[in-house]
Formats: C-alpha cells, structure tokens, sequence
C-alpha cells in the first residue's frame, strides 16, 4: 500500500486486504545501543554505538485496519527524493486516539523483522 501523504512523502508497505489509512506524519530512526568502551585508566566515558536499530512510527487519519504482527517491506520516500526502508518489517504496535472535535488517528510502529 503506497499513499502520499504529507509534502508529497509517501510510505509503502504491502498488506493487500487492508489500506493503512492518508499518511500524516513519518518518524525514521536507526539508533542503537550505546556501548561504554571506558577503560580504568581514561578520564572521561569514551564508547560507541551498537549495532543498527531502525524503527519506523507512522500517524494516519482514522482507525487503521492493518494489525500488530503484520509483516512486509517497509519503504519510506521523502519529499527531497531521499528514503528509508527496513527490508523485512513487523507492526509492534497500533493504536489509535481521537478527541472531542477533533480527527480520530492512528499511529503504527515498525520494527526489523526475522523468521530466524
């Protein structure tokens, strides 16, 4: 399912039963575990990062059909031409929110994903 959603950034992630819903906002991060390499004998905490931990959190208008434990591949198009993309990737989590007045929205989570 691709959708342009904002400023012409889209998202693209296949479960062909269900439309994940108009794209409002896309959050990419690959951060990692800090790992402290400090030794005895150093002055300040040196260290460095651990391995890649990409996640994807995106927000759509309305209550999204597409379930925790949905599986694919996660493309993500930036307005700029850039992208991101986790090859293999889950939904952690889902939940949806609205107010009085206000627009229901959902809110997805994504994270690698491995059969081994």
């Amino acid at each position: 399912m691709a959708d342009q959603g904002f400023n012409n950034s889209s998202v693209t992630f296949p479960d062909t039963s269900t439309a994940i819903g108009h794209l409002q906002s896309v959050d990419f991060s690959t951060g990692g575990e800090y790992i402290d390499l400090t030794d005895a004998i150093d002055a300040t905490h040196v260290g460095t990062t651990g391995i890649n931990d990409p996640e994807c959190s995106i927000e759509v208008n309305g209550v999204t059909a597409t379930a925790r434990g949905t599986t694919g591949a996660l493309a993500v198009t930036w307005r700029d031409g850039g992208s991101d993309a986790i090859a293999a990737a889950i939904v952690t989590e889902v939940s949806s929110s609205g107010s009085v007045d206000d627009k229901i929205t959902s809110t997805l989570t994504f994270k690698p994903y491995s059969l081994t």
